[in-house]
């Protein structure tokens, strides 16, 4: 006896079923991931030249110097620039500008106008350092770190303890981008605050210390007023 074929209904799919089926199929016809579903994991993915490859190779064209300061630079560009700044043991102020994806050297110079007291205090500073600037950094490591754009080295402590020398790093976060400053104890490796300085997709240097001063806010324009109603002359009724 011959068996009849069983016709097999076709299920229907829900909403959500017809709108992942859509997505898929747009992600295949563009070749590239949705971005919604998928959020970025890198934060400035051009800069594959990292903060401390960059210091080394300032140290490496200024030989028998010191590590002092180092800025990114056009963060939004397809090559952003380090600007690295290393000092020699007579405070010497030697400035290094590097390609921030490859490493290349775009140049040297010794910045001008360095005064003799700018020379004592940079020479003072490094040498009251006993922390590398890669050894400050992992003292405020975080799950969302992201990467260094701005580390320096400035006096001071606020509570006016210990040595008068302090690494202030600036970092680029994973999560939403944040800039975080932090300062570090360049001697002990005390981390002695950490701010968050909000949103900036496009991180390139820490924000001035000095706020902008504000414009006064301007009044707005009263209404015009309407010319006084002359009455109408009186007018007996006959």
């Amino acid at each position: 006896m011959q068996r009849t074929p069983r016709t097999r209904t076709p299920r229907r799919r829900g909403p959500g079923g017809l709108l992942a089926l859509l997505i898929a199929a747009g992600a295949a016809l563009t070749g590239c991931a949705d971005y919604r579903l998928e959020p970025p994991t890198e934060v400035l993915a051009q800069v594959e030249f990292p903060y401390a490859a960059a210091f080394a190779r300032a140290q490496h064209e200024v030989p028998d110097s010191r590590p002092f300061s180092l800025g990114l630079r056009g963060a939004d560009r397809a090559v952003p620039v380090w600007y690295g700044r290393v000092v020699t043991p007579d405070g010497t102020v030697h400035e290094v500008r590097m390609d921030a994806v490859r490493g290349r050297v775009l140049g040297a110079s010794v910045p001008a106008g360095q005064s003799a007291s700018a020379k004592s205090r940079a020479a003072a500073l490094t040498a009251h350092a006993k922390l590398l600037p890669s050894e400050a950094v992992k003292k405020v490591k975080e799950p969302d770190f992201g990467k260094v754009t701005q580390i320096e080295l400035t006096d001071g402590r606020t509570d006016g303890t210990g040595d008068a020398a302090v690494w202030r790093i600036t970092v680029a976060a994973l999560r939403r981008d944040d800039l975080r400053t932090y300062r570090v104890d360049a001697v002990t490796g005390e981390v002695l605050s950490g701010d968050v300085g909000g949103p900036a997709a496009t991180p390139t240097v820490a924000p001035p210390s000095t706020a902008l001063p504000t414009l006064p806010t301007a009044s707005p324009p009263a209404p015009p007023t309407a010319p006084p109603r002359t009455p109408a002359p009186y007018r007996p009724s006959p």
